[in-house]
């Protein structure tokens, strides 16, 4: 933005608006991670570095950063000496993982309800993601909704303040979450995403109530509602 100065010549007003540059390794992420979300890339497919940089000519240093970063949203895995995989899971995998799951979020969401009777937390990025997600829920934009999912559950973990806790769930979670986001994509399973909501809704107003065993039951209550749901899924992805 141009103004005149008291001699007419303009003058540069500084605002507070920046525009920061976008990250090549953030391109090749959200390329990737597109590619995945479109069927492109299935669970289970091998994705070399080398290959994918000379297709999109970049270094392979920007796409070995983009998968890392894949990797810890839970999309890809990466297995020393075997190479990056698409997370792919079966019904025996979620089922083990699920009792662990509902077992170490029932816990975070307790402590942070327990938290919230000794202390006023700042619940506000919880329900500004709940809010997203209820929004991409009504406008069909899934794969933002279960982008703002991930991170709705981050924030619970982050409100348990206890570090040890997160990264167990981080290594558990995000590579579950992301799996059935890849196969949940489908239009037949939206009308399912505003009741997925409520059952989100149930684990803010538990940790609001400060009382830790409600809290602990609003996240089992979730937790049973989408174990059903995802081995309907493997199913299904079976049967296809």
């Amino acid at each position: 933005m141009r103004d005149m100065s008291e001699s007419g010549e303009p003058s540069t007003v500084v605002t507070s608006a920046t525009v920061k540059p976008i990250r090549l390794v953030d391109q090749v992420r959200d390329i990737l991670k597109e590619r995945i979300f479109r069927g492109n890339l299935r669970p289970g497919d091998r994705i070399v570095e080398q290959r994918v940089a000379k297709e999109l000519g970049v270094g392979q240093n920007a796409v070995r950063e983009a998968l890392i970063e894949l990797a810890h949203l839970g999309f890809v895995q990466r297995t020393p000496n075997k190479g990056t995989y698409v997370t792919r899971l079966t019904r025996a995998d979620a089922e083990r993982i699920a009792p662990v799951r509902a077992a170490l979020e029932g816990l975070a969401a307790r402590l942070a309800a327990e938290r919230m009777g000794r202390e006023q937390l700042d619940l506000s990025r919880t329900e500004q993601l709940l809010a997203r997600m209820r929004e991409c829920a009504q406008n069909g934009d899934i794969v933002s909704f279960h982008g703002y999912d991930i991170e709705f559950h981050r924030s619970i973990w982050q409100l348990s303040d206890n570090e040890v806790l997160g990264r167990l769930l981080e290594q558990i979670v995000a590579p579950l979450i992301a799996f059935f986001i890849m196969l949940n994509l489908a239009p037949k399973k939206r009308g399912e995403y505003m009741k997925v909501v409520d059952l989100h809704q149930g684990i803010i107003d538990g940790i609001k109530s400060g009382s830790g065993e409600c809290a602990q039951q609003a996240m089992q209550e979730f937790q049973n509602g989408s174990l059903h749901h995802q081995l309907d899924i493997l199913v299904e992805e079976h049967m296809e």
